[in-house]
């Protein structure tokens, strides 16, 4: 087995601490085994004082084992809560900072929900009681040997014939959970769109529509789900019946034709037979642990793909240092559709460039190669001479401020909605908000407004300039704009333009119509359609 989740993504003295509490837990089935026998023994001789001291001893060790129960049950959940934030935080890191841009996030988000909590119940939890379960089997063979040996080694291997159905069956399940995961991706895409669009669905009365594809997708989650489960309880099945045939039956067959031979007492028998079930159960639950966590061996696969740490930028440029970018013989490609071919463009320092296209061309995606977040296929980009393949995707992207078309809003303030979290002073702000045409919305709401989950409590309008104010904060030395005044009126999107063409600062637009008086003001005008 790889190796284990809790050792790799918890914290060490946890994972010790819980080791000591787990042979506390592993323990105390030998001390019942061994009170139990006592009394039996005490009844057989008909010893009062005996019984007394067993009796007495049991109920101070019963105290102890739950008190170290006690605080097995906390540390236990400590280790589930720290390994499940590691995950998530190297996953976060993932997303956020290395992970392609994707118009389908359906999948990501299954993905962060769905996927990670099965890797709770079928890799962490599992895992866990593996470990307790191994313990427990270990103290009840060392216990067992104690009272006989050769009837313990007979219960011993009698619960070993389950372990060879658990092998045979762990492929077929690796199968099915990997056809559970791609399911349950497709689920979560198909719900996340219907929920988004449904306005749309309303509009045209595709409710039908709507409900036969999510039930479609239902069905087939189900179904994938129930073969995943029904092919790990058939396997229980089976060595459940092999556990009670050949691993209770026959040793217990045994031990009791030892006792008619006087090779073993009763008291010891019942010992050994108390402790079998520590045996027999543990092998039987472990095994299915075994089975859960290979459930999980994708969602693991994906997870140690991820960086361990998001990247960090060591000598960031700052906006001073740039002079120009040049694409050379560009060839950009997104899905199956070529957006441009053998390309060639070059901006310098307070340039501001103009690219017409109509609409459905792919600006956008022009815009997210000049950041780095598109590869090119063929050619050359350059920043200050430096090719851009090479340079840290941080590094790159941080000479753009990007404006665009359909502008996204977090469920935030509109402070936060400008700084992302950063630091900027009030006299920052208020002149971003100024530029941006914002003042009158920040004095009517302020700055602590909610705007609401995508801004649903903004107009379009004020939507767009609270992107525009977003960029024009971070002050960038190249403004990306992508139909940047497409949802302002005419009065304002000129008001805006002129703030674009502010002296210093290097624009590169891309709109499908704009008016002949701005084009006229651009330094380049590039038709790409």
């Amino acid at each position: 087995m790889e190796q284990m989740i809790i050792w790799k993504y918890g914290r060490k003295w946890q994972f010790f601490l819980l080791i000591f509490f787990d042979l506390f837990v592993a323990g105390q089935m030998v001390f019942i085994a061994v009170i139990l026998s006592e009394f039996i023994a005490a009844g057989t001789a008909g010893d009062m004082g005996r019984f007394l001291r067993a009796a007495g001893i049991s109920i101070g060790g019963f105290t102890i084992i739950s008190l170290m129960n006690w605080f097995h049950a906390t540390i236990r959940n400590q280790v589930v809560q720290q390994v499940n934030l590691t995950i998530k935080r190297r996953m976060t890191a993932q997303i956020i900072d290395d992970e392609p841009l994707s118009t389908d996030n359906g999948q990501t988000i299954s993905f962060m929900t769905n996927d990670l909590k099965l890797l709770e119940t079928n890799g962490i939890q599992s895992e866990l009681t593996l470990l307790e379960n191994c313990l427990t089997a270990i103290f009840a063979i060392a216990g067992g040997i104690w009272f006989d040996w050769l009837t313990t080694l007979i219960f011993v291997l009698g619960s070993l014939f389950p372990v060879v159905i658990s092998g045979i069956a762990q492929k077929p399940i690796d199968r099915v959970s990997m056809a559970w995961t791609t399911q349950n991706a497709h689920y979560t895409s198909w719900l996340k769109d219907i929920l988004t669009g449904l306005d749309t669905v309303r509009t045209y009365q595709a409710n039908q529509m709507a409900k036969a594809r999510m039930t479609t997708a239902s069905e087939e989650l189900e179904t994938s789900v129930k073969k995943m489960n029904t092919l790990v309880e058939h396997t229980e099945v089976v060595m459940s019946y092999l556990a009670l045939t050949i691993g209770l039956l026959f040793p217990f067959g045994m031990g009791i034709a030892r006792i008619i031979s006087g090779a073993l007492t009763v008291a010891g028998f019942i010992g050994v037979v108390q402790l079998s079930n520590s045996i027999t159960n543990p092998l039987l639950s472990g095994m299915n642990a075994i089975n859960k966590r290979n459930t999980v061996r994708q969602i693991l696969k994906r997870i140690e793909a991820a960086h361990p740490q998001s990247k960090q930028v060591e000598v960031p440029i700052s906006p001073a240092d740039f002079n120009e970018l040049r694409l050379s013989g560009v060839r950009l490609v997104r899905g199956e559709k070529t957006i441009i071919s053998d390309f060639d463009l070059t901006v310098k320092a307070g340039q501001h460039i103009l690219l017409k296209a109509p609409s459905g061309f792919g600006k956008t995606t022009i815009l997210h190669a000049l950041q780095g977040e598109v590869p090119l296929v063929a050619g050359q980009y350059t920043i200050n001479d430096q090719d851009a393949a090479q340079l840290p995707a941080q590094q790159l992207i941080e000479n753009f401020s990007l404006i665009k078309q359909t502008p996204f809003m977090f469920a935030e303030t509109l402070r936060f909605n400008l700084t992302l979290g950063e630091s900027f002073s009030d006299e920052e702000l208020a002149a971003a908000a100024k530029r941006a045409h914002l003042t009158d919305l920040i004095a009517e709401k302020g700055w602590d407004y909610q705007v609401g989950e995508s801004g649903h409590n903004l107009s379009g309008g004020q939507i767009q300039r609270v992107e525009i104010a977003r960029a024009f904060l971070h002050h960038r030395s190249v403004l990306l704009a992508d139909e940047a005044t497409s949802a302002l009126d005419e009065k304002l999107a000129d008001e805006i333009h002129q703030e674009f063409f502010r002296p210093g600062q290097t624009v590169i637009e891309v709109a499908h119509h704009i008016s002949p008086e701005w084009e006229n003001q651009f330094d380049q005008v590039i038709n790409l359609g």
